[in-house]
């Protein structure tokens, strides 16, 4: 998280915003691209922080992917400037180290029903950041898709 810091500094001394997603990017697909897109063209830069495979909590045999391969397929995304993996059980202290101007959830998190993401907000309010939620065009569900793949044999 060092040279997270690093880069927000600079960023910040340079007056340029920083956005930041957070999440699991298992098996990334269009709702993700969709999501980080959006997410990129409201900010200058855009961070985007990977979950650990040891902290994700999504079923059997998940993540499909490991922590090196969801970062790389992230990082060769257009959209996204930078990629860490993230080893906390949530982004609170990223956010927290890093006072984001927005951090980003897809609308398929508007209900506020994951005590984690509550607290995710109030992360970032309390830096003086910004939560957005990029619109409803959610394609699928890597928790779905991974299910269906899971019970196909494949």
């Amino acid at each position: 998280m060092t040279r997270a810091r690093e880069i927000r500094e600079q960023l910040a001394s340079s007056g340029t915003t920083l956005g930041v997603c957070h999440g699991c990017f298992d098996i990334l697909h269009s709702g993700h691209v969709h999501h980080l897109t959006q997410a990129a063209a409201r900010a200058d830069r855009l961070l985007v922080s990977v979950t650990a495979a040891r902290r994700i909590n999504k079923g059997p045999n998940r993540p499909i992917f490991g922590d090196q391969a969801r970062v790389a397929v992230l990082a060769a995304l257009e959209a996204v400037d930078y990629v860490l993996l993230n080893d906390d059980d949530t982004a609170v202290p990223l956010i927290r180290a890093l006072r984001p101007d927005y951090y980003f959830k897809g609308a398929d998190y508007a209900d506020m029903r994951d005590p984690r993401v509550v607290e995710e907000v109030e992360a970032v309010n309390a830096g003086g950041g910004s939560f957005v939620l990029t619109d409803d065009a959610v394609f699928d569900s890597s928790t779905r898709a991974a299910g269906l793949l899971l019970e196909s044999g494949r």
